[in-house]
């Protein structure tokens, strides 16, 4: 069962420039991420099948998840 990862942004080039990967469900988005060597600081918005949800939410199969890293500026 799994789930599906949607990465924007800088968060592609963790992930080899993909822009989707599939991960096992059961697990957090945290160890999902720490799966994929995404660094946890770098995303500031989780969103589960189009609801906000924390980076310690349990994925489910199916699940489809999008993850936005933090934007800075000057």
């Amino acid at each position: 069962m799994t789930a599906q990862i949607k990465l924007l942004g800088i968060l592609k080039s963790y992930v080899g420039n993909q822009s989707q990967i599939e991960v096992n469900a059961g697990n957090t988005v945290r160890e999902a991420m720490r799966a994929l060597n995404i660094p946890s600081e770098l995303v500031a918005l989780v969103l589960v099948n189009n609801t906000p949800q924390t980076k310690e939410y349990c994925l489910q199969a199916g699940d489809v998840v999008m993850l936005m890293a933090v934007v800075g500026g000057g």
